[in-house]
């Protein structure tokens, strides 16, 4: 496969589903390009093109060409709030709300004039209303004749053609039978209603491009928490440097009550941090001596110096916002529903409009002001912009959401697939137990516990397996004594080997011990009753004799209990995989009330375990550390890695939990469940205010003035609904 380049814009002009569709379908015409991905409310498009595809002025100019604005996207590493992009919306929602008004002065007159004549009164002549219906249809209301004919001149139908065609049939009609047929006087004349279609369609665009600026606040949120500035060691001194001139290996102080500027470890000093922006937790962290730092953390208490070890883009905040932003412009696969029907939305939309007036005027007699008139108001009523901001919007508010919640995911189908999941699989290990072990058994046989613990410390050093470490402190804490190891090798899934001080020393369960041929009948019932008790039982082999055994226990997470039965409570079907013996894993499950335990499974099986549950049409999430369970969490449907907050940018995970707390696997089952359910909401009201709104408008129950209104307030609608998601408690 040639190699891929992504090449990221900001497009401006877009209004609709249709103009994502029209994008999108120009910029794959394009020879060597792959997959091209428009967000209509990010304004960005992302283009995977082939190597020897076209150039970034390439898809520029294809897309000028169609009649939008179009500009390169910058990485400059350090997450940065795009002020041009803030000025530019600022910009458009004055000059939106300046339209609003101009046309709102054209056509409150007219409306309240075509009242008094009804009660016998009028005020504003009819060539008056002809002067107000201008300045609105080609003032502000010119805005959409210049879209509609950008549109149609590349070949495409889009929202900006409806309601040209239907203001213009107003406005035309009145037109000529003002000129033509003076004698109806203000009868047959309709000026008020194309200024008023003008007048609302434009505040419902104004009232939308309001609604998602705010979307966006919590990626901006996410920025604001950065330091701006930073104490770095130069020439003896701490002197005050902008953080982009901040280098690797700098020595920088922090002192009480600021942020800290990049990630980085502590060299001096002690603190505690607040680290809540990162992990969503509030219990502050403490902090010494070659402890982890991570910048836009707070330093709370003391002062401390710390080595700089990853600046600019490469910080974890900034891999955040890469992952938030990235989720954001993302389509999810509920997304196709409104992609299919928006392709065909607008040509099918005239073509209802032509045959509601062709019923109307030849079918069923009626008048020609009539038939234009319930014409008009279809074409109206069916503004495909609520359909094209249904989903992205939840997506945007879920995903930043989630985000504050230290939840991560990496793409908008994660976000819309965990919800989905009715299986989920947990390794054991700094999973659901804390990851942190104690020696509880250690029992010469055929050794002394000098020698048994010299072996054992000696072999496992090598080795960085949790086990390993917790019996290299114990049995150092014992005698102190490493000796240096000769041929040592591990053997995956069984145990450790090597020569020390001359002697073949084997380290590993039972199972491979009696595999090698050693007689194990004397020690199996102390064994089996270790391993009932929850305990890792390590067999230490010398020279041919059993030296001695050793157990370890895992120490259970207190909250696993409680996330296990909240997961239980959603309907999710929970399983435990673990390379643990069948006692020791069953101890374990009964503890956090698991039922479901795959037990004994080597690293290299894991994949195959969670391939199994899918084969049996499961929808599975795999909870690992992210490292260690890889291929698992990239087998599994959904990938979660937990407690990986200084690596969040893996590959191998779909969704990355910043903190070590399981309870926020719970929160992002519900962040998920909530996000795919506001994006039916937003669905349904979209399709509802054209599945009713249609048939309403062709057989004359709605006017264009009505029509307009409520087409106005669907997009509105839509985008408020989705802010609700702001205050979803997950």
């Amino acid at each position: 496969m040639a190699a891929e380049n992504e090449i990221n814009l900001s497009i401006t002009g877009m209004h609709c589903a249709a103009c994502v569709a029209r994008i999108e379908n120009t910029v794959k015409k394009l020879d060597g390009v792959d997959s091209v991905k428009v967000n209509l409310l990010t304004e960005k498009a992302n283009v995977a093109v082939a190597e020897g595809g076209p150039t970034q002025e390439d898809i520029i100019q294809a897309i000028t060409n169609i009649g939008f604005g179009v500009a390169e996207l910058r990485d400059t590493g350090i997450p940065t709030i795009d002020t041009e992009a803030k000025q530019k919306h600022d910009a458009e929602l004055k000059s939106l709300m300046t339209k609003v008004i101009i046309a709102a002065c054209m056509a409150v007159p007219m409306m309240i004039n075509m009242a008094f004549h009804r009660m016998g009164y009028g005020a504003i002549p009819v060539w008056g209303e002809f002067l107000m219906a201008t300045v609105a249809q080609f003032g502000p209301g010119l805005v959409f004749y210049k879209n509609a004919w950008a549109a149609v001149r590349s070949g495409a139908l889009t929202m900006d053609v409806l309601v040209v065609m239907g203001t213009t049939v107003a406005y035309l009609f009145s037109t000529y039978n003002m000129i033509f047929r003076p004698v109806l006087g203000h009868v047959g004349i309709y000026f008020e209603t194309s200024a008023w279609l003008v007048t609302f369609i434009l505040l419902g665009r104004y009232l939308e491009a309001r609604a998602k600026g705010r979307t966006s606040e919590a990626i901006e949120k996410l920025i604001g928490l950065q330091a701006h500035t930073a104490h770095v060691l130069r020439d003896g001194a701490f002197v005050d440097v902008p953080l982009d001139q901040v280098e690797h290996d700098d020595v920088l102080e922090v002192r009480s009550g600021e942020k800290v500027p990049v990630d980085g470890t502590v060299l001096s000093g002690a603190s505690t941090v607040d680290e809540s922006m990162l992990t969503g937790e509030s219990m502050p962290v403490e902090k010494s001596v070659d402890s982890p730092v991570v910048g836009s953390t707070l330093n709370l208490t003391g002062t401390f110096t710390m080595k700089a070890e990853k600046i600019g883009g490469e910080t974890v905040l900034a891999q955040i916002v890469k992952v938030v932003e990235q989720a954001q412009t993302s389509k999810a696969p509920v997304q196709r529903i409104a992609d299919r029907v928006s392709a065909v939305f607008v040509p099918a939309i005239i073509a209802i409009a032509a045959l509601v007036f062709v019923v109307w005027y030849f079918v069923m007699s009626s008048d020609i002001e009539t038939a234009l008139m319930n014409a008009t108001a279809v074409l109206v009523i069916a503004c495909p912009c609520a359909l094209g901001l249904a989903t992205p919007t939840s997506i945007m508010v879920g995903s930043g959401l989630s985000a504050e919640h230290g939840i991560l995911f990496k793409d908008a189908a994660s976000l819309e697939e965990t919800g989905k999941v009715n299986a989920i699989i947990f390794d054991k290990t700094g999973t659901l137990t804390a990851g942190t072990l104690a020696v509880e058994l250690a029992k010469p046989v055929n050794a002394s516990e000098v020698d048994l613990l010299n072996y054992v410390a000696s072999l496992e050093s090598k080795t960085s397996h949790p086990i390993g470490k917790a019996l290299v402190r114990y049995a150092t804490e014992f005698n102190g004594v490493i000796s240096e190891v000769v041929n040592y090798e591990e053997v995956p899934g069984h145990g450790l080997q090597g020569n020390v001080n001359g002697a073949l020393v084997q380290i590993g369960h039972s199972r491979w011990m009696t595999e090698l041929g050693y007689d194990m009948a004397a020690l199996m019932d102390e064994i089996q009753a270790s391993e009932a008790q929850g305990m890792a039982v390590s067999v230490v082999a010398a020279d041919g004799n059993i030296a001695g055994i050793l157990g370890v226990a895992d120490v259970v997470r207190q909250e696993s209990i409680d996330v296990i039965k909240q997961l239980k409570d959603l309907g999710v079907e929970v399983w435990m995989l673990t390379g643990d013996n069948k006692r020791t894993a069953a101890h374990i499950g009964k503890l956090v009330g698991i039922n479901h335990i795959m037990a004994e499974v080597l690293p290299q099986d894991k994949a195959n375990k969670v391939a199994e549950l899918k084969a049996q049409g499961k929808m599975v999430a795999m909870v690992g550390d992210g490292i260690n369970d890889a291929p698992a969490l990239a087998t599994a449907d959904v990938g979660i890695a937990i407690g990986s907050g200084t690596d969040i940018a893996m590959e191998s995970a779909d969704v990355v939990l910043m903190n070590a707390s399981l309870s926020t696997l719970v929160s992002a089952f519900k962040a998920s469940r909530k996000t795919m359910k506001n994006i039916k909401e937003n669905l349904f009201w979209a399709f509802i205010f054209n599945t009713l709104g249609i048939p309403l408008a062709g057989v004359g129950m709605l006017t264009p003035m009505i029509a307009g209104t409520a087409m106005a307030f669907s997009s509105f609608t839509v985008v408020s609904n989705s802010l609700r998601l702001k205050r979803a408690k997950i």
